[in-house]
């Protein structure tokens, strides 16, 4: 297992690659040193790469177990909201099939063992409030504005909504 770390000014991203595949993706509040080794420095310049505004994302390849389908399913559903577009929790529940489990899908969010690949940052409350993150809500709200989505206080006043 080969690791690499982006840093931004709001906290940092650490990739666990295996395999020629990033299978887990840890957040921190913390503004740790940069690295990359020669395994992982693929992964860690698409980070870069995506970090000045380029939706890269769905060019890193990954590999996840699914613990159940109702996860695959949420997660799947979660994939297909492109760069620059939010939707609500409850938007991604029907999304998915599931359209009485808002709560159910903000707990998977919660649970999301590889962030930016399942672009949980993208998952906002219905009153258009930005949420909580794994990563502390100044990185979700960083994330958000490098794609285009336009944050005013607490709020997304501007985006491509679904």
């Amino acid at each position: 297992m080969n690791k690499f770390i982006v840093s931004t000014k709001y906290g940092s991203i650490i990739g666990y690659v295996k395999n020629n595949k990033v299978f887990q993706i840890d957040l921190s509040n913390s503004i740790e040193e940069e690295y990359h080794d020669s395994y992982t420095a693929d992964f860690y310049f698409k980070i870069k790469e995506y970090i000045k505004g380029n939706d890269v994302l769905n060019e890193i390849p990954y590999e996840i177990f699914f613990k159940n389908d109702f996860e695959k399913k949420v997660l799947l559903a979660l994939k297909n909201v492109r760069f620059g577009n939010v939707v609500s929790y409850k938007g991604l529940a029907i999304l998915a099939g599931y359209p009485n489990a808002a709560r159910a899908v903000g707990t998977i969010m919660a649970k999301n063992r590889i962030p930016l690949i399942f672009p949980c940052h993208r998952v906002i409350k219905s009153n258009g409030e930005v949420g909580k993150y794994g990563g502390g809500e100044s990185l979700k709200k960083f994330l958000l504005e490098i794609e285009g989505v336009v944050i005013k206080g607490d709020k997304v006043i501007s985006c491509n909504k679904l």
